[in-house]
């Protein structure tokens, strides 16, 4: 059953109108993702009550809450530049709701300690917000968000200021704290697919402030609704269709650089029939990614990507595209 459900949400911008309509389920993980400027984070703050719709409304358990106030959803919001206090410390920081709530001082202190126990902190009550490093303090950034109970959990981007090892690190961290917290609802914005796709139940792919597509990772990179999500979630090729002789009514063959076979020795053992065959194919370049090279080519003038175990030892290959890894579009729209 639906959790949080935004319906019929508009509100209008210079660059762009955001029309939404979205349901997130009862604990899960929701990632939202798309370009800079498409609504992201408009949409996240809109379901915070930091920002208002021009029109619609916002719902939570059927209870309807688009004129309640922030401090009243019940939900938590993280920010990019995590807004701690610099001013306090960890402790402080971590008990400010606590003391709003009226929580008596014994408790607050056992919750703060569970709280930093839960993030792998313990001990830090007394460190001061300056002294800690980026992770640190995305760390009680997500405890001080935890400490209010929320119902929901929301974070802008943020690990977006980390390094790239640190990031996948904590975006681990943050899925298991989502995972032992039970039927915590978490809506996670950033730019960053292979961030998504690592985390996420189902991840919704915004666009001009409309959401393309909504469903679970695998069916997003495998069949993607519209030719800008196939792009937009993961390398691939499009060409024009008329390059083919298939009786289809698409536009655009899109494909996946793992649907190429490269061989190795540039002898192909396989059933031909089974596949879409480039003769004179151009090797453009050779990126060695770790297990496999990302090759970029060249065929009349068209652009392909391709995966292969080793480096082409010619500058012109055959390659094989497999005809039931191919995706097909007209108007920008999968065909089905």
């Amino acid at each position: 059953m639906p959790d949080l459900v935004l319906k019929n949400i508009k509100k209008k911008y210079p660059a762009f109108t955001l029309d939404v309509d979205l349901e997130v389920r009862q604990g899960e993980f929701l990632s939202i993702i798309g370009p800079s400027g498409s609504g992201k984070s408009t949409l996240l703050n809109i379901i915070a009550g930091l920002e208002s719709p021009d029109s619609g409304k916002v719902l939570f358990a059927d209870e309807d809450l688009t004129d309640v106030s922030v401090q009243k959803r019940g939900f938590s919001m993280v920010f990019q530049d995590y807004a701690l206090f610099p001013s306090m410390n960890v402790e402080k920081n971590l008990s400010y709701a606590m003391k709003i709530r009226k929580m008596k001082r014994g408790e607050q202190k056992e919750n703060v300690k569970a709280l930093l126990d839960f993030v792998n902190l313990s001990g830090y009550e007394k460190r001061r917000i300056a002294t800690l490093s980026g992770g640190e303090a995305q760390r009680v950034a997500l405890a001080r968000a935890l400490s209010s109970q929320p119902r929901v959990l929301l974070l802008d981007e943020p690990l977006s200021a980390l390094d790239a090892s640190l990031r996948r690190h904590l975006r681990d961290e943050i899925r298991r704290i989502h995972d032992e917290r039970g039927n915590l609802t978490t809506i996670y914005v950033t730019h960053d697919r292979e961030e998504a796709f690592s985390i996420s139940d189902r991840i919704a792919i915004i666009r001009n402030g409309r959401i393309e597509m909504i469903d679970t990772c695998e069916n997003i990179y495998r069949q993607p609704k519209t030719l800008f999500t196939a792009y937009f979630t993961g390398d691939g090729t499009g060409l024009p269709a008329e390059l083919f002789s298939l009786e289809l009514d698409a536009d655009t063959i899109f494909f996946r650089p793992e649907a190429v076979r490269v061989p190795a020795d540039g002898l192909f053992y396989g059933d031909s029939d089974a596949y879409i065959i480039l003769e004179n194919t151009e090797v453009v370049s050779a990126e060695f990614l770790g297990r496999n090279y990302l090759l970029g080519l060249s065929w009349q003038g068209h652009r392909l990507l391709a995966e292969s175990f080793s480096r082409p030892q010619s500058r012109t290959i055959t390659v094989y595209i497999r005809k039931t890894q191919l995706l097909f579009f007209r108007d920008n729209e999968l065909v089905t």
